[in-house]
């Protein structure tokens, strides 16, 4: 039973439950590309024959 006594339909429930599982997907989405920029994955770059990660590189250019 619902709100005064009404009887809650089938359809009701199915798109409740959709709306959480499509909430539950973009909050989990929206993590997953926080996690990506806040720690990237590791690139590797070859200068001059050296294998060094991008990240190293963009240190030494700027200091």
């Amino acid at each position: 039973m619902g709100e005064n006594g009404k009887k809650i339909s089938r359809k009701e429930i199915i798109k409740k439950v959709l709306i959480i599982t499509i909430a539950i997907i973009t909050i989990y989405l929206i993590y997953m590309i926080y996690g990506l920029i806040k720690t990237p994955t590791n690139v590797f770059v070859v200068e001059n024959g050296k294998l060094t990660m991008e990240e190293e590189t963009m240190r030494i250019y700027y200091s």
